[in-house]
């Protein structure tokens, strides 16, 4: 039981440490000495900051996977999009740290570069079937074309809005405002293609988000 808790006590010290500091700004020490323990006990249960890094992607990847596996002919409601929206950037900024450095992590680990390319693919399809869906229950009208746009468009927000943020409001990532403001730009991404109600609904939420993150 002791070997568990000091490896889950990494785990959450490291996730910490990266998301409060950033990545590259913390050493296997510097999560030794927060960790209380010594250095040798910290290289006992991973060989080096880069095991750490796959492990928390591993246990990002098993809480994110449920979210984006939504069917192609699903009937969907604009609440359904909404919802998904909520939970993945809630997700996302829970493991900040991932996406803060993605660049300089995924030339790093190959590993991990493979696991993410793989990832975004899966994560396009699932932003596409979610308007799909939508557009099987007649809430949004859109060309092919257009939809494929979009997809794009939301998926290279879901990926690079936390290093906006950043570079945005140094620190606005550690209260709730960027993502409230980062959610509230995707629905506006979707609101023009919604019919009604849908499109009022959408707009009124987007306003709550915007207001949250004045």
């Amino acid at each position: 039981m002791a070997r568990r808790n000091t490896r889950e006590l990494i785990l959450a010290t490291s996730l910490e440490l990266f998301n409060l500091l950033g990545e590259p700004n913390v050493t296997t020490n510097h999560i030794a000495d927060e960790a209380d323990i010594s250095p040798g006990n910290l290289y006992y249960h991973f060989h080096s900051k880069d095991d750490i890094v796959i492990e928390l992607f591993k246990r990002f990847l098993a809480r994110f996977r449920p979210l984006i596996d939504i069917p192609g002919d699903m009937l969907l409601h604009a609440e359904d999009l909404w919802f998904q929206l909520h939970l993945s950037f809630e997700l996302k900024g829970e493991f900040r740290f991932l996406y803060r450095n993605l660049a300089d992590l995924t030339a790093r680990i190959p590993d991990l570069n493979r696991a993410m390319r793989g990832l975004l693919m899966r994560e396009r399809k699932a932003a596409r079937n979610l308007l799909s869906g939508l557009q099987q229950a007649g809430a949004l009208t859109i060309g092919r074309e257009q939809k494929d746009m979009l997809t794009d468009n939301i998926l290279l927000h879901l990926t690079y809005w936390i290093p906006f943020a950043d570079l945005l409001q140094p620190g606005g990532l550690d209260d709730s405002r960027a993502q409230a403001a980062a959610i509230a730009r995707v629905m506006l991404m979707v609101t023009p293609w919604l019919r009604e109600p849908e499109q009022s609904q959408f707009h009124r939420l987007a306003d709550e988000y915007l207001r949250h993150s004045a």
